[in-house]
Order: structure tokens, then C-alpha cells, then sequence
């Protein structure tokens, strides 16, 4: 059979609620130098682009009910240069000017708020991060880049097919469905974070972006939202995700490349809304 294949770009990051809905943006890092560290040029600016649109389409006259939280994976590379963060930084930079062009408190950026604890900087969340195994010792990246002679096209197909599935779980490591399974709880807590938000804030919109990689979006949307098989591909460009709609029936709808599906994660562990 042949495999399904989509390419997620960016279309879904655009202001999707009304008032008493929450949107969270999943949204890839922009591509970097992955030597020296430090985000490419090009890229840059098509991040710039994309959170510029995102901005000019709000409703200008509800500015007063539309609040921001900015969030990232806590993933670090080579100079300890964190991509997602730095990506997520510039949407973040940008609403905070354009809060400023249009007489909105900076409050209203979350992480900005000086009664609450994000000191005016970007929460990093390791919910959010690349695959486990560059962090956790359990010898699976090993294995795999001396299965295939190194980090190549061919270690990540085993990775995201699970291909070496007996290994990986004789050594207890983490992969695609146990990243899913770490997304969807955190997705979760979100979901709990937002209902105490509006309840807090009646008549609001809350905008949660989140900064992350490839290797969560593209085993998420397969297994959540399109029930893809591991084989099956989903490409992420650069700055490209997806949205998800949370409304105040407690229903979560994804947006992927303009396009709604309705999704039912099933995870009803209860978690602290702190996060």
C-alpha cells in the first residue's frame, strides 16, 4: 500500500476563536545553523511574515480581550543556542510591539504580566522538546547511529516508523507514540489552564503559541488527528504548524492547513493548571 504523505505549512497559524475560546499554535522552530547555532536569515523573516499576517488579521476593536502566552520547548544545541525559543521570541516580540502601536497593555502578553512569574520571558517546557533520546542516556541514539552511520535520512525513517521498536523498549526509551502520549498530557493541561484563564478573564480570547519540533508535530497530527500509520509522512516546513481550538464546551477542534478536524485525546489524568 502506498504510504499517505502531507506537508504542513503555515496556514493554520491565523487567528481562529471568538471571544470565550483559546487557540494554541504548535509551530515548528525556524531552520538554524546547525554548527555555530543562531536562526538563518531567511527564515527569519518568513517567521516575521507569518506573525505579522497572524496580527493584521485580529480584530482590531477586541484587542481589549485578546491576551497572548508564549511558550517553548527547552531544547538546546550546539553553543547552547535554544531554536525554539528563539523562534518563539519573535512572535512574541512582535505582539508585544503591536500591542504598543495599538494602546494595549503589555500585560496582555502573558509572560509580561508582573503579577504573575514568567519574568517577562519565554516559559520554556520540556513537554515541548526534540526526542529524548539526545538527553536520556538509555543508549538508543547509539544504537541507531551505529545502525545507520550516524544522524542521516535513514535513522530518522527507523525512529519515526518505530522500525527498531524490540530495541528501543529493551531500553526504555522513549519514541513516537510516548511522544504523543507527552504532547497530548500537555496539550491537556493546557486545555484545564485555559477553562481556569476564562473563568478568570470572562469574555476573553487567549492565544497560547507554542514553540516546538518536527519530531512532536508530525507523530501527533499522524496518530491524533489523521490516524496516519508510523510509515505514513508528514513533512513540517520551517515556521509551519497547525492550531488547535479549544471552546467553552471543553471540545477541541486542530486546524491544519486550514482545514478543521475534530480531535478527542482521551487523556483525563487530573493535573495542576500551573504548568
Amino acid at each position: 500500500m502506498k504510504s499517505k504523505k502531507i506537508t504542513i505549512n503555515s496556514f493554520s497559524i491565523t487567528p481562529l476563536i471568538v471571544n470565550e475560546q483559546s487557540q494554541i499554535i504548535f509551530q515548528r522552530h525556524c531552520d538554524y545553523n546547525r554548527k555555530d547555532g543562531g536562526l538563518i536569515e531567511d527564515s527569519v523573516i518568513r517567521q516575521q511574515e507569518i506573525v505579522n499576517t497572524f496580527l493584521n488579521n485580529l480584530n482590531i476593536r477586541d484587542l481589549d480581550n485578546t491576551y497572548f502566552l508564549f511558550i517553548s520547548s527547552n531544547t538546546s544545541g550546539e553553543k547552547n543556542f535554544k531554536r525554539c525559543v528563539e523562534t518563539t521570541n519573535i512572535a512574541m516580540n512582535l505582539v508585544k510591539y503591536f500591542f504598543n502601536e495599538n494602546n494595549i497593555s503589555l500585560s496582555h502578553v502573558i509572560n509580561m504580566n508582573d503579577l504573575l512569574n514568567y519574568k517577562n520571558s519565554i516559559h520554556e517546557a520540556k513537554s515541548l522538546s526534540e526526542p529524548q533520546m539526545f538527553i536520556d542516556n538509555t543508549g538508543y541514539l547509539e544504537y541507531l547511529k551505529n545502525k545507520y552511520g550516524g544522524i542521516n535520512k535513514e535513522f530518522w525513517i527507523d525512529f519515526e516508523s518505530d522500525l527498531s521498536k524490540q530495541k528501543r523498549e529493551e531500553l526504555k526509551a522513549e519514541g513516537p507514540d510516548q511522544i504523543v502520549e507527552r504532547a497530548n498530557k500537555y496539550i491537556y493541561l493546557l486545555q484545564r489552564y485555559s477553562n481556569y484563564f476564562h473563568q478568570k478573564n470572562p469574555n476573553s480570547k487567549l492565544i497560547i503559541w507554542c514553540g516546538t519540533h518536527y519530531d512532536l508535530i508530525s507523530p501527533l497530527i499522524k496518530k491524533d488527528i489523521f490516524n496516519f500509520n508510523k510509515t505514513d509522512i508528514v513533512e513540517v516546513n520551517y515556521c509551519g504548524g497547525f492550531s488547535f481550538i479549544l471552546n467553552n464546551e471543553n471540545e477541541i477542534i486542530a486546524n491544519v492547513n486550514g482545514f478543521d478536524y475534530p480531535v478527542d485525546f482521551q487523556y483525563k489524568k487530573q493535573l495542576h493548571r500551573r504548568f
